[in-house]
C-alpha cells in the first residue's frame, strides 16, 4: 500500500506540473521529489516550490505526459523499467549515441542501478549520475544509495527505510529495543494481509541522568555523607573518607552511579583496608572494587550492554546470543551445569555449536590465589575435559570445540565472574558475562593458608554460652567433621549442624569450612585458626586468611588481605583470635555484625600458646 500511495502522489505531481509551472526554485538540483526540501517538487531537474508549480507558472514542458515512451527521451526509468515523470530535457538516454562519446556539456545521464531488483528509487535508494563535463566528455557516476542491513535487518530508530523495502525501520524479525514493535498505522499492504510491524524508536526506560548521574566534586563522600559503595563525585575512589573496619566488605560499583544495578552491570566487593598510621581503622577509598561488571558497547545480544535501560537500543537484529540468559546460582559441594545451547544459537540461524569454540572462565576467589590452586573443579559435560588456568592469579578457563555444556563443583561460597565466549569458524565472536553466586544459607567461615605443605593450621568456630574451652566442645577437624559433637542445633537436610565439611589435612592444600545452617537470631560465635604442632614446622611463618559468609554474601576477609596483614603466625600452638559475629535474623537471613579482634596497635590477636579458656577473648 505505501509503495502504492507514493507512486499515486508521484502521478499526481507530473499531472499538476504538465498544466504548467513557477519561478519559485528552490535553487537545489534534483531527480526527484524525495531530492526536495519540504514545501518543493522536482520539474525540470529543479526543486521548485508546489505553489508555484499549482498556479501554473511552473516553467515544466506540457508537451509530455507522464506515458510509456517518455524513458526512450530521458533516459529515467522507475521500478518497473517504464519512464520516470521527470521532463527534463538535461537528461540523456543511456541508448543515446553520445553516451559512449562526446557529450554535451551540463547534460546528466543515469548510471546502471546496482542495487537488488525492486529497491531503485524506494527510500532513499536510487541509481548514482554523472553529468557531462566541460570538455564533453563524461565524468564519474556519483551520488548512488542503495540499501543498507545491519545483522541482515534494516538498521533501527533513525526514521529513515534504509532497506528500501517501502517500510520505515522494519526488522524481519523486528527485535528492537527489547522486543518491543508498533503496529504500522497504514493499511496492510496489498501483498501481505498481516499487520506490518516496525521498530519502536523510544524507550521509555532509558537513564537520562546529567553527567550520568555523577555529583560535583566534593571533599570527600564521608564528610558528604555519602557512603554508599559508590563513586558518587566520578573521582576514581569510591566512599573516601567512609570509615570502615579493615577486613569488613561491601558491595560497591566503580562505573557511573546511574549505570549501577542496570542492564548487564553488576556489583563488585570491595575490602576495607587499613594503614600503621590509622591502626585498627580503616577508609573505603583505599580499596579497590574488584569481580564488578561494568558498562561495554551495546551490542546485539539481548542484553543491555552499555547499562542505560535500553535492550540492544538502535539494533534491529536477531542476537545469535543472548546474554539476558538466567544461569541461576550455585550450591557448594553441588555440580552446576551450565547448557551453552540455551544461550548461543538458540534461533538456529547457524547450527554450529559443535563446530564453534567454547570459552569459558570463572575469576577464582580469594582462597584459591592464597593456596595458589582452585577451590573449584571445571569439566565439560560432554567430555570430561578439565579446564586449563590462563592466569594463574585471578581467573581459570575451561574451552575446546563443541563444548557448549560444562560443570563447575565449588568447595566454597562466594560469586564468581563467569565468562562466555564464542567463536565461529568463520572468526566471528560472541561474548557475554555474569555473576555466578555460590549460596550457602546460614554461617559459614572459611580457612585457607599459604605454606600449607609445611604448615596445617585448624578452623575453630565456638558458641557463646555454649563453648566453654577451646579444642574440646568448640567445632573442629576431630570433633565435627563426623558429628559425634558439638550439636548446638538439630542437623538439617545438609547434615549435622554445625560441621566441618573440609579439612586440610591429609587432602591438601584445600580451605577448610565450618558451617552453621540455622543460628539462631542474636547468638553468637567466635572464630579461630590454630597452628598445629604435630603436623607443621616450627618458625615456618604461614599467612592464614579467614572469610564469613552470610547467607551466602562474603561480609569479611581478615588475614591476608587488605591490610593488615597476618605476621608473626610461625610457631607451634599459636592460637589466631579472629573475630566475634553475632547472627541476625532466621537462617535465610544475610545479616550479621562481625567484630573482629585486635590489639591496642591495631595489630590481630595471636596467643602463644593458645589459652584454652573460651572466655578469655
Amino acid at each position: 500500500m505505501k509503495k502504492l500511495f507514493f507512486i499515486l502522489i508521484c502521478f499526481s505531481v507530473v499531472f499538476i506540473l504538465s498544466c504548467g509551472g513557477g519561478s519559485g526554485s528552490s535553487g537545489d538540483a534534483c531527480e526527484s521529489n524525495l531530492d526536495c526540501k519540504v514545501g518543493y517538487v522536482c520539474s525540470g531537474g529543479s526543486c521548485v516550490s508546489e505553489s508555484s508549480s499549482e498556479d501554473g507558472s511552473g516553467d515544466g514542458d506540457s508537451s509530455e505526459l507522464p506515458d510509456d515512451n517518455n524513458g526512450s527521451e530521458d533516459g529515467k526509468s522507475d521500478n518497473d523499467g517504464n519512464s520516470s515523470t521527470d521532463d527534463s530535457d538535461d537528461w540523456v538516454s543511456p541508448d543515446d549515441p553520445s553516451s559512449n562519446g562526446t557529450c554535451e556539456p551540463g547534460k546528466k545521464q543515469k548510471c546502471g542501478y546496482q542495487g537488488p531488483e525492486g529497491t531503485e528509487d524506494v527510500g532513499p535508494c536510487k541509481a548514482a549520475v554523472r553529468t557531462c563535463k566541460e570538455d564533453g566528455t563524461w565524468g564519474k557516476c556519483e551520488g548512488a544509495v542503495e540499501p543498507v542491513l545491519e545483522n541482515t535487518n534494516e538498521l533501527c530508530t533513525n526514521g529513515i527505510d534504509d532497506d528500501c523495502d517501502g517500510i520505515v525501520d522494519n526488522g524481519i524479525d523486528n527485535i528492537c529495543q527489547g522486543g518491543s514493535v508498533i503496529p504500522d498505522e497504514e493499511e496492510p499492504d496489498e501483498e501481505d494481509d498481516s499487520d506490518v510491524e516496525h521498530c519502536d524508536t523510544s524507550c521509555s526506560t532509558l537513564i537520562e541522568i546529567d553527567n550520568n548521574g555523577c555529583l560535583a566534586p566534593i571533599v570527600s563522600e564521608g564528610e558528604a555523607g555519602l557512603c554508599n559503595g559508590q563513586d558518587d563525585d566520578c573521582d576514581g575512589k569510591i566512599d573516601e573518607g567512609c570509615p570502615c573496619t579493615p577486613g569488613a566488605t561491601q558491595s560497591c560499583f566503580s562505573g557511573k552511579p546511574a549505570n549501577r544495578g542496570i542492564g548487564t552491570c553488576h556489583d563488585g566487593i570491595q575490602t576495607c583496608k587499613s594503614s600503621p598510621m590509622r591502626a585498627a581503622k580503616g577508609d573505603w577509598g583505599e580499596s579497590k572494587c574488584i569481580d564488578e561488571i561494568l558498562p561495554t558497547k551495546d551490542v546485539c545480544d539481548k542484553a543491555d550492554n552499555n547499562c542505560n535501560g535500553c535492550v540492544d537500543e538502535g539494533l534491529c537484529c536477531l542476537p545469535p546470543i543472548d546474554c539476558s540468559f538466567d544461569i541461576g546460582t550455585a550450591t557448594p559441594f553441588v555440580d552446576k551445569l551450565i547448557d551453552g545451547t540455551k544461550i548461543y544459537d538458540v534461533e538456529h540461524q547457524f547450527n554450529d555449536a559443535e563446530t564453534a569454540t567454547w570459552e569459558w572462565t570463572l575469576v577464582k576467589g580469594p582462597c584459591d590465589v592464597v593456596l595458589g590452586k582452585t577451590s573449584f573443579s571445571l569439566k565439560s559435560a560432554v567430555s570430561g575435559v578439565t579446564g586449563t588456568s590462563t592466569d594463574s592469579a585471578k581467573s581459570i578457563t575451561f574451552s575446546g570445540t563443541g563444548l557448549s555444556q560444562f560443570k563447575v563443583n565449588f568447595q566454597l561460597s562466594g560469586t564468581y565472574n563467569l565468562h562466555l565466549k564464542v567463536t565461529r569458524a568463520n572468526g566471528e565472536v560472541y561474548e557475554c558475562d555474569w555473576p555466578l553466586k555460590v549460596v550457602s544459607t546460614g554461617l559459614r567461615v572459611e580457612l585457607c593458608w599459604d605454606s600449607n605443605t609445611k604448615v596445617d593450621v585448624d578452623l575453630h568456630v565456638g558458641k557463646n554460652g555454649t563453648t566453654t574451652t577451646w579444642g574440646s566442645n568448640d567445632c573442629y577437624f576431630s570433633n565435627c567433621r563426623d558429628g559425634s559433637s558439638p550439636k548446638w542445633y538439630s542437623a538439617t537436610a545438609n547434615g549435622n549442624n554445625p560441621r566441618l565439611d573440609i579439612d586440610n589435612r591429609g587432602d591438601g592444600p584445600i580451605p577448610e569450612n565450618i558451617n552453621i545452617d540455622n543460628p539462631g537470631d542474636g547468638h553468637a560465635f567466635r572464630v579461630g585458626a590454630y597452628y598445629h604442632p604435630s603436623l607443621s614446622m616450627d618458625n615456618v611463618e604461614t599467612h592464614a586468611v579467614v572469610n564469613i559468609y552470610c547467607g551466602g554474601t562474603r561480609k569479611a576477609t581478615y588475614g591476608y588481605d587488605p591490610l593488615p596483614q597476618l605476621s608473626g603466625f610461625n610457631k607451634k600452638k599459636d592460637f589466631w583470635k579472629v573475630a566475634e559475629i553475632e547472627w541476625i535474623g532466621g537462617y535465610d537471613s544475610d545479616a550479621c555484625n562481625i567484630y573482629p579482634k585486635f590489639d591496642d596497635s591495631g595489630n590481630y590477636v595471636i596467643d602463644r600458646p593458645r589459652d584454652a579458656t573460651y572466655s578469655n577473648w
